[in-house]
C-alpha cells in the first residue's frame, strides 16, 4: 500500500493523534491538503491542552499574561493565532475610542490595570473605579474610594500603598475562615507582584516577601541592600534590584547576588530589559546617566520617555508629551535598540486644545487586551483612557490556514471519495 493510500484509508483518531504532534506552521500546511484534513485541524482547534502548550512554547514570556487579560470567550486556540498577527500591526484595521474622561482635579488619571473576565481598574486621585472592557462603560463592581500613590490587583488581593506609606493588602476571596483577611507593613516605598509573591522594599532599602497563597499574611525579611534601590524587577522566577548607583543584584533565596554595573561599555537599555526593569523606570534618572555616562542622547519624543512596556516581540514606548510609539522586534545587532530602530505605528494623543499651552500629557501606563483576530491597546493619560483596537480580516476560504503565517504554500483541495 503507498503511503498516500495508507494515509487516505486511515482511521480519523489516527490522523487526530498524528496531527497532535504538529507545530502550528506544519498544521496550517495540512490543513489545505484535503477536505478530510481540513476538518480534522479544525476540529483541534478546540483542544485547549493542545494550544495551550503551543502558547507555552512559541510566546513563553506573554501567553499567560495574554490568556488572563483576553476579551471574554477566546480560547487558547484563539489566543495563539492573536498573537502571531502581531508582526502584521501595519496591516490591520484600526478603530480608535476613549473613556474616563477626567472631567475635574479628583478624576483625574494615574493607572489602570486589565482583569481577569473582562474589567478594567482605574486608578484615579479620588477613587478605584472600575470599567467592563467590552463597553467601556462603568461596571457593576463597585469603587474604592482614597486617595493613593499605587495600586495593583490580582484575583485574590488587592494591593495598596498609601502617602502615609503604608503598604495595605486585604484578600478579596476567602476561602477558608483561618485565613488572615489583610495586613498592612510600614515604611515601603515600593512593591512590586509576581504571581503570588508579594515583595517591597522599605524606605531603609530592606528587601521583604509576602506569600499571598499562604494562611497568614505576613512577610520575611530577605536582605538589606548597601546602597538605595531605585527599581524592581522580576525575570526568570527572580527578584532583580537596580541601584541609583547603577548596580544590579538578583536576589537568590535570601542573598543578593550581584550582577554587573551599568556602565559607559553597554546598551543600557538591553541590559535594563534582561533584567525586565523597563516598565518600572524613572526615565528621568536614566537620561541623567546616559549624560554622565556620554551616551548619544536621543531628540523628539524618545527625549521625554514616560514609560517602556513590552509585550513578546512588541514594544510600547510613552512619551511626556502624549507620543506613542509601537515598535515590532527593535533591535540592532541582536541587541534592544528603540533609539536606532523604526515604529511600526506613532500616535500623538496631545489635545489640540492643550496647544500651544505648554500642558503636558504624559502616558502613565500601557495594557494589552487580545481580541479575536486582534488586539486592543489601551493607554492611560491623567485626562483620559484611549483605546486602540486593531482587526486582521483574512479572506475566508476553504484553504485558508487556521495559523496566519505567511509562507504556507498554496495548495489546491483535493476531495476524497469514499
Amino acid at each position: 500500500m503507498t503511503e498516500e493510500k495508507y494515509m487516505e484509508l486511515s482511521p480519523t483518531e489516527i490522523l487526530i493523534y498524528i496531527f497532535t504532534f504538529l507545530t502550528p506552521k506544519q498544521l496550517a500546511k495540512c490543513r489545505q491538503v484535503c477536505w478530510r484534513w481540513k476538518r480534522v485541524v479544525d476540529d483541534l482547534s478546540i483542544n485547549e491542552g493542545l494550544w495551550l502548550q503551543h502558547c507555552k512554547k512559541d510566546f513563553t514570556s506573554i501567553y499567560t499574561s495574554a490568556y488572563y487579560k483576553r476579551l471574554p470567550g477566546l480560547n487558547w486556540c484563539n489566543i495563539y493565532r492573536s498573537l502571531t498577527l502581531w508582526s502584521r500591526l501595519d496591516r490591520a484595521e484600526e478603530s480608535r475610542d476613549e473613556f474616563a474622561s477626567a472631567s475635574c482635579y479628583i478624576d483625574e488619571i494615574r493607572d489602570i490595570h486589565v482583569l481577569r473576565h473582562g474589567i478594567i481598574g482605574v486608578h484615579t486621585r479620588g477613587a478605584i473605579n472600575y470599567y467592563d472592557l467590552e463597553t467601556l462603560k462603568p461596571s457593576r463592581r463597585t469603587s474604592i474610594s482614597g486617595n493613593y500613590i499605587r495600586y495593583t490587583e490580582n484575583d485574590d488581593t488587592i494591593i495598596i500603598l498609601g502617602y502615609n506609606l503604608h503598604l495595605f493588602v486585604v484578600r478579596k476571596v476567602i476561602t477558608n475562615t483561618l485565613y488572615e483577611t489583610d495586613i498592612t507593613f510600614d515604611n515601603v516605598k515600593t512593591f512590586l507582584l509576581a504571581n503570588q509573591d508579594l515583595f517591597y522594599i522599605t524606605l531603609n532599602d530592606e528587601v521583604y516577601l509576602c506569600k499571598l497563597d499562604d494562611e497568614k499574611l505576613q512577610s520575611v525579611l530577605l536582605n538589606q541592600a548597601n546602597s538605595s534601590i531605585m527599581s524592581a524587577g522580576y525575570a526568570n522566577e527572580r527578584l532583580n534590584l537596580l541601584t541609583f548607583q547603577r548596580d544590579i543584584f538578583t536576589v537568590v533565596g535570601k542573598e543578593l547576588v550581584y550582577q554587573r554595573t551599568l556602565d559607559s561599555s553597554c546598551n543600557l537599555l538591553h541590559e535594563l530589559k534582561k533584567y525586565n526593569f523597563l516598565e518600572n523606570l524613572d526615565w528621568r534618572v536614566y537620561f541623567q546617566w546616559m549624560y554622565v555616562l556620554k551616551h548619544s542622547i536621543p531628540q523628539g519624543p524618545l527625549r521625554d520617555i514616560i514609560i517602556i512596556k513590552t509585550y513578546g516581540e512588541a514594544v510600547f514606548v510613552g512619551s511626556n508629551w502624549g507620543v506613542l510609539r509601537v515598535y515590532y522586534a527593535p533591535y540592532q545587532n541582536d541587541e534592544f535598540d528603540i533609539f536606532n530602530s523604526d515604529p511600526v505605528k506613532q500616535y500623538n494623543f496631545m489635545e489640540r486644545c492643550d496647544c500651544p499651552v505648554l500642558s503636558m500629557c504624559p502616558i502613565l501606563q500601557i495594557d494589552v487586551v487580545e481580541c479575536n483576530d486582534g488586539h486592543m491597546i489601551l493607554i492611560a493619560m491623567p485626562k483620559k483612557i484611549a483605546v486602540l483596537q486593531y482587526k486582521h480580516n483574512f479572506k475566508e476560504t476553504t484553504s485558508s490556514a487556521v495559523i496566519p503565517y505567511t509562507d504556507v504554500q498554496s495548495v489546491k483541495l483535493i476531495n476524497i471519495t469514499e
